[in-house]
């Protein structure tokens, strides 16, 4: 059996063991057990436990409930451990994340509360998206965090008159070897300088990027509000429509996790 199809048959399991039922039946069978000081009447509480288990197991709404439950519980995992990496941001890119988080939720239950039912099943995909630019936008945040170090550690002004130095010295200097030398270090430092340039411009993308984010979440979550006819049409339109500019977000967002990575290789060099 797929490992997957093992975990949805122990999700089922473990919530059939939850059950009312279940757990009267093991309770009981508990108490009866320590009261008689004889191990059947848990025995057969366990039976018969196990039995309500691969009853349920047969139960299509029972196990749709149970994958429901887990997929919940994951997300609000998924969400808090999302909080406490929000927090460890710097001020700017923890405003902007808190702000793109908000307003995925709010799109979230705008189409988990639309007037008709096949809308939440229409637009499920669109609301899976959102959720993962947000944690796209994140990891662009806290990689801005690692670019951001490194800029606190380097000194600009310090490299430019480094430049300003070695020019001048080659001006002057006529010895062969000494030229070579100086000419050597002058390209290095112009390197080091080029690099620092692009390590920056790479981090005030990351915040011009998480700005488009906000701004494409907030013209998402217009187009859902505008939309008040409980027509399943209007909302599949609709979709299409989120569904492109979805697409959008994801390939700019796409480009600037190139330009971070790129940073992060000359920073690491």
């Amino acid at each position: 059996m797929p490992d997957s199809r093992w975990r949805n048959f122990a999700l089922v399991v473990r919530r059939a063991l939850r059950q009312p039922f279940s757990v009267l039946a093991l309770g009981a069978g508990l108490v009866t057990t320590l009261v008689m000081l004889n191990g059947w009447p848990f025995a057969v509480s366990v039976a018969a436990a196990l039995g309500y288990a691969a009853m349920k197991l047969r139960d299509e709404g029972f196990i749709r409930a149970a994958l429901d439950e887990a997929r919940e519980s994951r997300l609000r995992s998924e969400r808090r451990n999302r909080t406490f990496r929000i927090e460890e941001l710097d001020i700017e890119s923890r405003v902007k994340m808190k702000a793109i988080v908000k307003l995925q939720k709010e799109i979230a239950e705008d189409v988990a509360n639309s007037p008709v039912d096949e809308v939440a099943a229409g637009l499920a995909d669109t609301v899976e998206q959102t959720e993962r630019v947000v944690d796209r936008a994140l990891a662009m945040a806290q990689k801005r965090r690692e670019l951001e170090r490194f800029l606190m550690k380097s000194e600009p002004s310090a490299i430019e008159a480094r430049i300003r130095a070695l020019e001048s010295k080659l001006s002057t200097e006529t010895d062969p070897v000494r030229r070579s030398e100086a000419e050597s270090a002058l390209a290095a430092k112009k390197r080091e300088l080029d690099d620092y340039r692009a390590i920056r411009q790479a981090s005030a993308r990351v915040l011009d990027q998480l700005d488009s984010i906000e701004c494409s979440f907030s013209s998402l979550r217009s187009q859902l509000v505008r939309i008040k006819s409980s027509g399943i049409d209007e909302w599949t339109a609709a979709n299409t429509e989120l569904q492109s500019e979805l697409g959008d977000i994801s390939t700019a967002v796409g480009v600037v996790e190139q330009s971070i990575e790129e940073a992060l290789q000359v920073r690491g060099g």
